[in-house]
């Protein structure tokens, strides 16, 4: 159940007109800011305080293979400019940016450039492995930039069949094709930011991954692979569903499907390389399409192929995988919400429609022992909670349990909501914690959020949440050097840190839906 609901969910989190569309301002206030990476020279500039380069090269994207060492070039770059978008199909999470396969970039922002060793946070967007692009507004980084004294990274990795088709056992030697490219470009954007950050006045041994949704999902994957051991210090994953990856059977059964529509034959995928990105993409659209309509997979997903991805996520809480690299990780309260559009019916909305999902994933046993549990089922709130707690919650737990007895794990829940959006029925949904992390206050994003919370509460909401944030990210510890208010998770008391109007640490909350959940396989 979890994977046909979360990727409905994505599906609907594509069209969703609540995400803010990508934006490529052009920069108020420029300034010389010339820095020598590994490759060559780049020009940025300072805005607000800040000193930002976009659209640098990590890697270089040759088609349906692995990413490659960018090359060298002579003179200054400019990097005032955000690169390509991913090629991906039209959304409103890739805005008006032109898309090109030239695509792997990266965007900086650093107080300065000075040689001093800041903390590094990593960011990797969500979009269901379909869409999206780190040059989004909503993930700006000069907010938490200036008020965290740390460099902030955004990347675009390869999605949809560029970045996620399987072509091991294809009846081919393969002629160059790879697998799980989209999280291969996000391990050479690390490799990139271990050998250049320290130029941008960045700790190259003290970098946190982040990310949210199918970013949280990569956060996941990528502890999971051994390949990105010492790549990074901390991992913070936010909605990240660890439950979504496919097996090489679907992998496979997808890719075919994929080169049918193409009228491409399995055993000549070559052809691949050569037909317009134009055509790949429309195809694209009519391969979701019938995911959705014919499969329980609905959007893109890593693959465990046996190479780079060894076991499912929940393997990598294994010491020899993840070390011991401590975690934070959490849900929002409302996460399925926004996916009940009455008018793109992407999901099950009422009690009905559940219970046919739970038929086909679990016991009837099971099904009455979780239903019982949540005492507004089979309202409709209640049928969203128990697939909050289905996609997001419960895994996220599932994870934290397991880890907490050799790392430091720290579980948080936002709850935040406001008359507005408890009134149209989203309440604390899916996303809506990344403005409040990255204090994303201007542009579509920030007239959307101050329509809707007071500028006392954006302030002193955001400060919690930056501060913890930039905190891990310092220290491994949100906390800091401060009192231990936030306690590690673990089995015993189960401390959670509830990020709202008032926010608090709660031991075990919802202690009821979650036993009933002990036990019950659905993935």
């Amino acid at each position: 159940m979890t994977t046909r609901v979360y990727t409905w969910a994505i599906a609907l989190l594509i069209l969703s007109s609540f995400y803010t569309q990508t934006t490529f301002a052009t920069n108020d206030n420029i300034n010389e800011n010339i820095v020598a990476t590994k490759q060559g020279k780049v020009r940025g500039g300072i805005e607000r305080g800040v000193s930002v380069w976009r659209g640098i090269q990590y890697a270089q994207a040759e088609r349906f293979c692995a990413p490659k060492t960018p090359l060298a070039w002579e003179g200054v770059k400019d990097a005032t400019k955000f690169g390509y978008v991913t090629p991906q199909v039209k959304s409103g999470l890739n805005g008006d940016g032109q898309q090109g396969e030239d695509c792997l970039n990266l965007n900086i922002w650093s107080p300065a450039a000075d040689g001093k060793k800041r903390p590094v946070m990593f960011w990797i967007h969500g979009g269901g492995f379909i869409v999206g692009t780190g040059s989004a507004d909503l993930y700006n980084g000069t907010n938490l930039s200036k008020n965290g004294d740390v460099v902030v990274v955004t990347i675009n990795y390869r999605l949809g069949p560029l970045g996620f088709l399987y072509f091991k056992n294809t009846g081919t030697a393969n002629n160059g094709f790879e697998n799980n490219l989209g999280i291969r470009d996000q391990i050479a954007a690390l490799q990139w930011v271990k050998e250049n950050i320290a130029a941008f006045g960045g700790d190259p041994d003290n970098v946190t991954i982040f990310g949210e949704s199918a970013g949280g999902t990569s956060v996941e994957t990528l502890l999971s692979a051994k390949v990105a051991t010492g790549l990074f210090k901390g991992a913070i994953a936010e909605s990240g569903p660890p439950s979504i990856l496919w097996s090489a059977e679907i992998s496979h059964g997808i890719t075919n499907k994929y080169c049918s529509l193409l009228h491409v034959n399995p055993d000549s995928i070559a052809q691949l390389k050569n037909i317009p990105i134009d055509t790949l993409i429309a195809v694209e659209e009519l391969l979701l399409r019938y995911m959705i309509d014919s499969t329980n997979q609905k959007v893109f997903s890593p693959t465990i192929d046996g190479q780079l991805l060894t076991n499912d996520i929940f393997m990598c809480m294994k010491p020899d995988l993840a070390n011991s690299v401590p975690v934070m990780i959490g849900t929002n309260h409302d996460e399925a919400t926004m996916f009940a559009s009455k008018k793109l019916k992407m999901m099950p909305d009422n009690s009905e429609g559940l219970d046919k999902y739970f038929s086909e994933a679990t016991s009837k046993e099971n099904h009455k022992k979780v239903v019982t549990a949540y005492s507004n089922y089979p309202k409709k709130s209640g049928v969203m909670d128990i697939l909050t707690d289905a996609i997001f919650r419960i895994p996220a737990i599932r994870i934290a349990e397991c880890r907490s007895t050799y790392a430091p794990v720290y579980m948080y829940r936002f709850e935040w909501s406001s008359f507005l959006l408890n009134i149209s029925g989203r309440k604390s949904f899916h996303g809506l914690e990344i403005p409040f992390v990255f204090q994303s206050t201007e542009g579509k994003t920030g007239k959307l959020l101050k329509a809707i919370a007071s500028k006392r509460l954006i302030n002193r909401l955001s400060g919690e949440m930056q501060t913890a944030w930039i905190n891990f990210a310092r220290y491994g510890n949100p906390n800091g050097t401060g009192a231990e208010n936030w306690k590690k998770y673990e089995a015993e008391e189960r401390a959670t840190m509830i990020f709202s109007k008032e926010s608090k640490l709660v031991k075990d909350p919802d202690a009821k839906q979650r036993e009933a959940w002990d036990g019950v396989v659905y993935y």
